[in-house]
Protein backbone atom coordinates (compact mmCIF):
# COMPACT_ATOMS: atom_id res chain seq x y z
CA UNK A 1 0.00 0.00 0.00
CA UNK A 2 1.36 3.49 -0.64
CA UNK A 3 0.62 6.79 1.16
CA UNK A 4 -2.00 8.03 -1.59
CA UNK A 5 -3.93 4.68 -0.95
CA UNK A 6 -3.33 4.82 3.12
CA UNK A 7 -3.93 8.44 2.95
CA UNK A 8 -7.73 7.51 1.07
CA UNK A 9 -8.59 4.70 3.32
CA UNK A 10 -7.79 6.72 6.43
CA UNK A 11 -9.86 9.37 4.79
CA UNK A 12 -13.09 7.38 4.08
CA UNK A 13 -12.83 6.18 8.22
CA UNK A 14 -12.90 10.21 9.51
CA UNK A 15 -9.22 10.66 9.12
CA UNK A 16 -8.26 14.37 8.72
CA UNK A 17 -4.55 13.40 6.99
CA UNK A 18 -2.73 14.05 4.12
CA UNK A 19 0.43 12.28 1.90
CA UNK A 20 3.05 14.72 2.94
CA UNK A 21 2.60 13.94 6.45
CA UNK A 22 2.81 10.23 6.00
CA UNK A 23 6.98 9.17 6.69
CA UNK A 24 6.24 5.35 5.56
CA UNK A 25 3.60 3.13 5.90
CA UNK A 26 3.57 -0.58 4.47
CA UNK A 27 0.68 -3.33 4.64
CA UNK A 28 0.93 -6.75 5.76
CA UNK A 29 -1.92 -8.91 5.10
CA UNK A 30 -4.85 -7.36 6.09
CA UNK A 31 -2.72 -4.75 8.31
CA UNK A 32 -1.76 -1.24 7.71
CA UNK A 33 1.91 -0.35 9.69
CA UNK A 34 1.79 3.92 9.77
CA UNK A 35 4.79 6.30 10.98
CA UNK A 36 3.38 10.03 10.68
CA UNK A 37 5.48 13.41 11.13
CA UNK A 38 2.77 13.95 14.07
CA UNK A 39 3.35 11.02 15.72
CA UNK A 40 7.27 9.90 14.90
CA UNK A 41 8.29 8.04 18.30
CA UNK A 42 6.00 5.17 17.37
CA UNK A 43 4.44 3.28 14.46
CA UNK A 44 1.07 2.35 14.35
CA UNK A 45 -0.86 0.04 12.72
CA UNK A 46 -4.89 -0.58 11.77
CA UNK A 47 -6.91 -3.44 11.01
CA UNK A 48 -7.92 -2.96 7.25
CA UNK A 49 -11.23 -5.06 6.93
CA UNK A 50 -12.38 -2.45 10.19
CA UNK A 51 -14.64 0.14 8.60
CA UNK A 52 -14.32 2.32 11.71
CA UNK A 53 -10.65 3.16 11.18
CA UNK A 54 -9.19 3.26 14.64
CA UNK A 55 -5.67 2.29 15.43
CA UNK A 56 -5.05 -1.19 17.14
CA UNK A 57 -1.88 -0.36 19.01
CA UNK A 58 1.11 1.51 18.06
CA UNK A 59 4.97 0.45 18.53
CA UNK A 60 7.84 2.68 19.62
CA UNK A 61 10.10 3.39 16.80
CA UNK A 62 13.05 2.62 18.55
CA UNK A 63 12.76 -0.79 18.61
CA UNK A 64 10.27 -1.26 15.58
CA UNK A 65 11.59 -3.17 12.58
CA UNK A 66 9.98 -2.67 8.77
CA UNK A 67 10.87 -6.00 7.75
CA UNK A 68 7.67 -8.89 7.08
CA UNK A 69 8.64 -11.34 9.95
CA UNK A 70 9.01 -8.57 12.46
CA UNK A 71 5.85 -7.11 11.75
CA UNK A 72 3.94 -10.58 11.56
CA UNK A 73 4.71 -10.91 15.17
CA UNK A 74 3.68 -7.27 16.06
CA UNK A 75 0.25 -8.44 14.48
CA UNK A 76 0.31 -11.65 16.74
CA UNK A 77 1.63 -10.16 19.72
CA UNK A 78 4.80 -13.15 19.79
CA UNK A 79 7.29 -9.81 19.79
CA UNK A 80 6.76 -9.42 23.26
CA UNK A 81 7.51 -12.87 24.23
CA UNK A 82 11.70 -13.42 24.72
CA UNK A 83 12.06 -17.55 24.60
Amino acid sequence: MNRADAVQWLGNRGHDIEEHEIIKCKRVGKYLFLLQEEYRYEVEYYDLTDYTGECIDAEPIETFKWNLDYMRKVITSEHYYRW
